[in-house]
């Protein structure tokens, strides 16, 4: 894999510094991209007539230029609209300062921690960078489903359908930009001696098989996440999955291949019952759009991939298999069988935990 640390800044810098001077960079790209976001939400809002950044959502009236500079809306002077006395909206400083944390983070974690690297997925040269590039459109995509899901609660086609159509595009053109094979069977690798199996054409046909395993992501994310719907809708007697956030997963998977769904869709839950218990006893809120939800497990999923693909239990017998492993569970169908039961019986076990505590009266004083 290749160190996306400048050379020269090698050379010049002591290791730490080099490493902090592209996080900066990426810090500030990223908050000039979440401007972008901001822009764009605003575009998609559903108000009759959106207004552009440079206005207010109010009235209408021009903010101050200076006011359009990425983080530097936070400065005090001059957050009331000159016109109707209007707060500039604090959410659209956060998603911009919020975008340029992820922006440095994700590299952090994927060059200095290597939160991708597993056996056998190994980006030939020049493909680490593409990949890199490749994630960090997910990410913008996954915070404007963020933004527009928190404040319309709903997640237009504009954000996922594009996404799914870079997804695949992107995946069958470069061909080598998977954090996991569409097949790899570890259940018969013998440490030592061979490694796991991958079938011969996913080696020989490197555009076809990106085509195959965004494709196989694109249908396992949108078909497990409607499967998910139904049963949601029939256990809370609502329906806790909107068709956005189906198609959010249908775009996640595009980008991810279809393993990373199943871990994506047990966080899920977890983080919606831990923020939504939050939110409910600050704010008295029962309402939260999961869509939030379905994106935070995929940074968790994304930025741990190694950690959960290689998690394992080891065997008491030295040399021996062991006992349990993630990834072996990925190949073959009683594994898979296993595992989705375990998804589905947990996600389910969630669901009547959410219901249980939505019905539990709270008071705010």
């Amino acid at each position: 894999m290749m160190n996306l640390q400048i050379k020269h800044l090698n050379t010049l810098l002591p290791p730490e510094l080099a490493l902090l001077v592209p996080c900066g960079v990426l810090f500030v790209l990223g908050a000039v991209v979440g401007q972008g976001v901001n822009s764009w939400v605003r575009r998609m809002s559903l108000q009759s007539k959106p207004q552009p950044l440079s206005r207010c959502e109010a009235c209408g009236a021009r903010i101050l230029r200076w006011k359009l500079i990425p983080l530097l809306r936070w400065i005090p002077l001059g957050n009331r609209c000159p016109a109707c006395s209007r707060r500039l909206p604090r959410s659209e400083f956060l998603l911009e300062l919020g975008t340029g944390v992820l922006f440095a983070g994700y590299y952090l974690m994927a060059v200095h921690f290597r939160c991708l690297d597993v056996p056998s997925v190994v980006p030939p040269e020049g493909m680490f960078e593409w990949r890199l590039l490749y994630h960090y459109v997910l990410l913008t995509l996954l915070v404007a489903a963020t933004s527009i899901d928190f404040r319309e609660y709903l997640i237009p086609d504009q954000i996922t359908v594009t996404g799914m159509l870079v997804g695949v595009i992107g995946a069958t053109i470069a061909g080598q930009l998977q954090i996991i094979h569409f097949w790899v069977d570890w259940n018969q690798a013998i440490p030592g001696l061979a490694g796991p199996y991958i079938p011969e054409w996913i080696k020989d046909h490197s555009h076809w098989h990106g085509l195959a395993w965004s494709m196989a992501g694109l249908l396992a994310g949108g078909g497990l996440t409607w499967g998910v719907r139904l049963i949601s809708s029939v256990l809370l007697g609502q329906e806790a999955l909107g068709l956005g956030d189906v198609t959010l997963m249908a775009m996640v998977g595009s980008f991810l291949g279809w393993q990373p769904i199943v871990p994506i869709l047990l966080l899920a839950p977890l983080c919606g019952l831990l923020i939504g218990f939050m939110t409910r006893m600050t704010t008295g809120k029962t309402y939260l759009p999961y869509g939030p939800y379905l994106c935070a497990a995929t940074l968790i999923v994304l930025m741990g991939w190694q950690w959960i693909w290689l998690a394992e239990w080891s065997s008491a017998v030295p040399g021996a298999p062991p006992e349990f492993s993630i990834r072996r569970l990925f190949g073959d169908v009683g594994g898979l069988a296993i595992i989705g039961g375990i998804a589905l019986g947990a996600f389910i076990g969630l669901l009547l935990m959410l219901r249980v505590y939505r019905s539990i009266p709270i008071k705010r004083q």
